[in-house]
């Protein structure tokens, strides 16, 4: 009013009420919806009182007056209207990205709460599954033994077999969905992580009576990357031809240099896939036999694991299929890379965990050498002991980590099994303690565990654990380190 009032001399009865237009809007803006109506019919009793002939009255006797006023009213209460809605939509979407805030927040919660499950899941499978894949070595290494008990180990053996990749299929979706998947990169010959992934599907193969062909050529392929994880992915990919191949397939496998890419194919004359289905098969938990029967089983994660791996290597994967039941072809390329040293330079001793091995099938000195398991599973620590003494060795067992230190004081092994997951004082904080000990701080210690992320392998190494392996062990491999102990022991005793 007070601004309409100083330019009186010049409006003069033109415009008695624009300014006012201004007042309902940035009350509106301001404060809302109900002081803006307030202020609309403030702003019509002020114009008609002050501006609009006859002065001092709110009666209006012109008819355009009274339409400019009305059309003043109605702008201002649709603009106030518009503003509520706005302000509506506002909290509305404020309290959708709230909802939303906490929903990401209970998401990313129950994913880590997942991973951890997946974890300590691992780690439980796995404890049981040691003494069961223990007790299959055992069976089979009683030559007494009749076939039907042979039979029923190889069968133990298998199905914890089965248990232990479908473990670490888990654990490896979930390092990769966190990021937290570590590659061990070197330059190495690519035949022997493909010769590897081929031993390990061997019996698979067999199994189903399939025809396998394999291609390579006669010189090396040098490429960069991780030999565990290249003979796993391929590995992946023979296994998930071999089991949407029908008895009696054919699969091939073949090795190739083209321009600067190494490229690994495998083929198959399998159930094939419909086209436009390449990229859902390379889904976590995504299966081309939806059936009730589960033909085929598993989870669903080979593929997703190579895909995800090839990925790390710096290479690319590609799928064909012709269409279901004609088969599919994946094809892995990686980057060749010129080798660091020549062929006859390449070490001809091997060497495992640092320590230089005897080769397979050594059998043990005439000197007993000591060997101490500490487990808190009765069942897996009485079973191991028991394989170790029919390879020649002399055991002992503990059950906790008091236990253990006392015992390898006394008894001074060559040697010492030791679990991370003891009651009371876990693995870790033992290992420190031999480590500080002057009597059997140079023993060497093994590392059986359940847990075998990259994390506690570091904390292994900070412990003072010579070498780490993961439960449920391949008996082959403990012997292979346990003999190296027994080689080294030898050599020292000897200077």
């Amino acid at each position: 009013i007070w601004v309409r009032n100083q330019l009186q001399p010049w409006l003069g009865v033109e415009c008695p009420f624009s300014l006012f237009y201004l007042s309902v809007l940035a009350t509106a803006w301001l404060a809302g919806s109900g002081p803006a109506l307030c202020a609309i019919a403030l702003g019509t009793l002020s114009a008609a009182h002050f501006f609009i002939e006859p002065a001092s009255s709110v009666y209006i006797d012109r008819l355009a007056d009274m339409i400019q006023l009305t059309i003043y009213v109605f702008v201002n209460v649709i603009a106030t209207l518009l503003f509520n809605s706005l302000e509506r939509q506002r909290r509305l979407a404020e309290n959708r990205s709230a909802e939303n805030e906490c929903l990401s927040q209970s998401l990313r919660e129950a994913d880590e709460r997942k991973d951890e499950f997946l974890a300590l899941l691992a780690h439980e499978l796995r404890n049981p599954l040691a003494p069961i894949r223990t007790s299959a070595a055992l069976l089979n290494s009683k030559y007494d033994c009749g076939e039907d008990v042979r039979r029923l180990g190889d069968i133990i053996r298998r199905q914890s077999d089965n248990l232990v990749r479908i473990t670490d299929d888990l654990l490896d979706v979930s390092r990769f969905s966190r990021g937290r998947v570590e590659l061990k990169m070197e330059t190495l010959d690519l035949i022997a992580p493909i010769l590897e992934a081929i031993e390990m599907t061997e019996d698979l193969m067999n199994s189903k009576s399939h025809r396998f062909h394999f291609f390579v050529p006669d010189e090396p392929i040098w490429v960069r990357g991780d030999k565990v994880r290249l003979a796993q992915l391929t590995s992946n990919l023979l296994t998930n031809a071999a089991k949407y191949t029908p008895n009696h397939g054919r699969i091939a496998l073949q090795v190739e240099c083209i321009d600067s890419t190494a490229v690994i194919s495998v083929t198959d004359n399998g159930i094939g896939y419909s086209r436009g289905d390449e990229q859902k098969i390379l889904e976590p938990f995504v299966q081309i036999d939806t059936s009730r029967t589960r033909d085929y089983g598993g989870l669903g994660l080979g593929l997703t694991i190579v895909s995800r791996l090839v990925a790390l290597h710096g290479g690319t994967l590609s799928c064909h299929s012709r269409g279901p039941g004609l088969g599919c072809r994946f094809s892995i390329s990686l980057p060749l890379v010129n080798p660091i040293f020549s062929t006859s330079e390449l070490p001809i001793s091997s060497d495992i965990g640092g320590w230089n091995v005897t080769a397979p099938g050594a059998q043990v000195e005439e000197k007993l050498k000591k060997i101490l398991v500490v487990d808190d599973n009765l069942d897996a620590a009485n079973l191991l002991c028991e394989l170790l003494e029919s390879e020649g060795f002399a055991t002992d067992k503990a059950v906790d980590g008091i236990e253990a230190l006392d015992k390898a004081i006394s008894i001074l092994p060559d040697a010492i099994l030791l679990d991370i997951g003891l009651p009371g004082m876990d693995g870790y904080e033992v290992a420190r303690r031999i480590r500080r000990s002057k009597v059997i701080g140079d023993t060497r210690i093994i590392a059986l565990t359940g847990w075998g992320g990259a994390r506690d392998r570091e904390l292994a190494t900070e412990a003072g654990i010579d070498s780490h392996l993961v439960k449920p062990i391949v008996i082959d491999d403990l012997l292979t380190h346990l003999r190296g102990v027994s080689a080294t022991t030898e050599e020292i005793a000897k200077v």
